[in-house]
């Protein structure tokens, strides 16, 4: 007996092992069977037909080991895809398997019987003006079928109900007398296919109409669609009446109220209406053929009057349309200045009431009348007269109220204001601020009635220009930082405050506070300064925008973070030099309005390092100061109107002085910009020496709060320099050059800063001893 490998074994001994196995020829215990393969036939392979195994192959079998794995379920044996039955042959006949493999639908349906529809009555579709089926809800669902129907759905419940109605309208077997023959369901009115008018009374007056009319109430034939449709009507209706007058009156009668019974009340209605309609147009039609004197001669005396203040209304009420009818032009393709074709599209049926407005607009004519005309406006902002006729080709003309009128009202701009049009939204703000420019100059102050400006406010102008701020496109942004400097900045005021700072108490000008005497009340008189001022704040931060912007313009839009949406313009947007001037523009306003407006200006996160950064550096490109040099961006430049403003934000006080010098570096730029001449400033003439001037008057301001004055020490040659170079200065005075005059002003500051650092020197001389 050979032995079993054991653990530990080499693979020599295990081939020694097999070599001895294979030369015993010993019976192994194990037998490998191949199944045969269900892809090649159902047909199993024996052991027979296997060919013999090798000896050099390796067999492992299993005694006692079914070849086939028992079925969990008694579920069929899976079958093949490929079944001998689908082999095909070359001689086979395809027909004969087409009809082997087919299975016909009498297999399925076993005996078909047709239905007799010979004896039912069709019914169209009652027709809607809706572009889909009426929808049918439980409720109606409900009133109509009755509670026996059992529970079934809303279609089935609606198909009974019709079924219920469709008998209750034909009845073909009871009532044979007002059946109608037709020859194709058209040639009923869709509305009226339930039957005939219900039957008279043989006792009404109207009996004896009914036999003897010579053509059919409901019927026309018009869905007949052929040519013989009135006669096929006709013939229908002479059917009828030989099937009443064969009837009796008491067949009559049973069958009337038999068929008021089952049909339904609405439709009994209708046919009714429909009836009384065709006698009351035939009473027309006889009152027509009379006479109106016959008519009127028949009539009584007191009716006769009656009738003749009627005619006479409805003569003028003809009259009156008339001339209505001739005031209106009647409009030809010859007035439209683009003829149209047929082969346009959509341009079949011209439409000349739509294209009335491509017509030659009517001359502008002043009324006569002691009431205002609506004021317009070009795009300029300049007033339009009411009786000017302006070309079309300016654009000034629209298809709005008095459209023969060129301009704008301020309605109307209003309107393209808040526009889903970049470009009108734009122009709208644009014109806007030309109009308010404009109106505070006071060029419209005898041609109008009232305040344009207070009615812009009234309506709202603030806050949507506030709300244009907002806007993503920068060419809205621009407009309206435009329109708000023309509302809040008056450059001829700013130009006298900087001639009167080198007054005396020329630097400490008036506040922009307005005088609001309605909101203070007589309890507040009895009050102290500091809770006056505190019960003032409390009551305008519990106040709502529009109520605080009506009396205070500034304070109105500090309340809506104005400040923090300018600095994310110059900071993120980096707009054009325009509308940077324009934004330091009305900070300087702001800041002019009141201390408590410079300390939330000084509060704002980035917005005076951002101004100090890119307006006021002190390195810059020297290629904007070459002649002809075109600023696309005031950015990385310093700037005569960011150093203003700073001044301004000075003035609030000693704190804001002290925190623009410390936190801001302010002392380094006012070396900076005094140390050097302003020829020798890499920057435009004029500008240079603005930007000179706002330093000297900044350091005058801290010198008035007795700070910055050791600049005194370090600048001294440059004031002693400039002070000798003033009568030089005194002898051209007389000459008129911009240049001069900026170099006046330049040396009253210098004068200014003097006295303030002697006043300043004095005062702590006086305090030290």
């Amino acid at each position: 007996m050979l032995s079993r490998p054991k653990p530990g074994e080499s693979e020599a001994d295990l081939l020694h092992f097999q070599n001895q196995f294979l030369a015993a020829r010993a019976s192994p215990a194990v037998k490998i069977v191949k199944k045969a393969d269900k892809r090649k036939g159902e047909e199993e392979s024996t052991d027979a037909e296997r060919p013999p195994l090798q000896d050099s192959k390796d067999v492992v079998m299993l005694d006692d080991f079914p070849d086939i794995v028992p079925a969990l379920t008694p579920a069929p044996p899976k079958k093949s895809k490929i079944k001998n039955a689908c082999v095909h042959f070359e001689d086979e006949d395809p027909e004969e398997r087409l009809e082997r493999h087919d299975q016909h639908i009498t297999a399925v349906f076993s005996k078909i019987i047709e239905r007799d529809t010979s004896a039912v009555a069709v019914t169209m579709p009652v027709p809607t003006g809706d572009p889909f089926p009426r929808t049918f809800h439980r409720s109606e669902i409900k009133s109509e079928v009755k509670v026996g129907s059992g529970r079934k759905s809303i279609f089935a419940q609606k198909m009974a109900a019709r079924r219920a109605a469709e008998k209750a309208a034909t009845a073909p077997s009871a009532v044979e007398c007002l059946q109608i023959r037709s020859t194709a369901p058209e040639a009923l009115d869709p509305e009226e296919s339930a039957g005939e008018a219900p039957l008279p009374s043989i006792r009404d007056d109207k009996a004896g109409d009914f036999f003897t009319s010579q053509r059919p109430c409901l019927i026309t034939g018009e869905g007949l669609g052929n040519q013989k449709s009135e006669q096929e009507a006709q013939a229908i209706h002479k059917e009828n009446l030989e099937k009443l007058r064969s009837m009796s009156e008491e067949e009559i009668l049973q069958e009337q109220e038999r068929l008021l019974t089952q049909l339904d009340s609405s439709l009994v209605a209708f046919l009714k209406s429909r009836r009384g309609g065709n006698e009351g147009q035939k009473k027309e039609l006889k009152m027509e053929q009379n006479t109106p004197e016959e008519f009127v001669g028949s009539l009584p005396v007191a009716q006769r009057g009656v009738r003749s203040s009627l005619s006479m209304q409805e003569s003028d009420l003809e009259e009156s349309v008339r001339s209505k009818e001739n005031m209106k032009v009647e409009i030809t393709d010859d007035d439209l200045p683009v003829k149209p074709r047929k082969e346009w599209i959509h341009m079949d049926n011209v439409e000349f009431e739509k294209l009335e407005w491509m017509k030659d607009l009517p001359s502008p004519r002043q009324k006569k009348t002691r009431k205002g005309m609506q004021a317009r406006f070009s795009l300029k902002g300049e007033l339009i007269p009411a009786d000017a006729d302006l070309p079309t080709h300016l654009g000034l003309h629209h298809h709005g109220e008095e459209a023969e009128r060129a301009g704008y009202s301020l309605q109307e701009l209003f309107h393209l204001s808040r526009s889903q049009v970049i470009q009108q939204r734009t122009l709208a703000l644009q014109v806007l601020g030309r109009i308010v420019q404009k109106a505070r100059a006071g060029e419209f102050a005898s041609s109008l009635k009232g305040s344009i400006l207070r009615l812009l406010l009234d309506a709202g102008f603030l806050f949507l220009l506030r709300f244009s701020l907002d806007d993503a496109v920068d060419n809205v942004m621009a407009a309206s930082v435009g329109a708000l400097r023309a509302l809040l900045v008056s450059l001829d005021d700013e130009k006298y405050l900087d001639w009167t700072f080198s007054w005396y108490q020329g630097m400490a000008s008036f506040p922009f506070v307005p005088n609001n005497e309605e909101e203070e009340e007589e309890e507040e008189e009895e009050l102290n300064g500091t809770e006056k001022s505190q019960d003032k704040k409390l009551k305008d931060e519990n106040k709502p925008d529009p109520d605080v912007a009506r009396y205070d313009v500034v304070k109105g839009l500090l309340k809506t973070r104005i400040q923090h949406r300018l600095r994310y313009i110059l900071e993120v947007v980096r707009p054009v030099p325009t509308v940077v001037l324009d934004i330091l523009h009305i900070l300087t306003h702001i800041a002019r309005h009141s201390s408590e407006a410079c300390s939330q200006l000084l509060d704002c996160p980035r917005l005076i390092e951002t101004i100090v950064r890119e307006f006021l550096p002190t390195q810059w490109d020297p290629q904007v100061a070459e002649p002809g040099c075109l600023l696309t961006s005031l950015h990385g430049v310093p700037c005569a109107t960011a150093m203003k403003f700073i001044r301004v934000l000075a003035s609030g006080g000693r704190n804001a002085t002290a925190r623009l010098l410390n936190k801001f570096a302010m002392k380094g730029r006012l070396s900076r910009f005094i140390a050097e001449n302003p020829l020798d400033l890499l920057l435009p003439r004029e500008e240079a020496i603005r930007l000179s001037t706002e330093a000297f008057r900044l350091w005058a301001v801290a010198a008035g709060y007795g700070q910055a004055c050791d600049l005194y020490r370090d600048l001294y040659p440059v004031l002693v320099r400039i002070l000798q170079s003033l009568p030089e200065l005194l002898s051209t005075c007389h000459r008129k050059n911009p240049v001069i005059e900026l170099s006046v002003q330049r040396a009253t500051a210098v004068v200014t800063l003097l006295v303030h650092v002697t006043q300043t020197a004095g005062y702590t001389a006086e305090l030290q001893a």
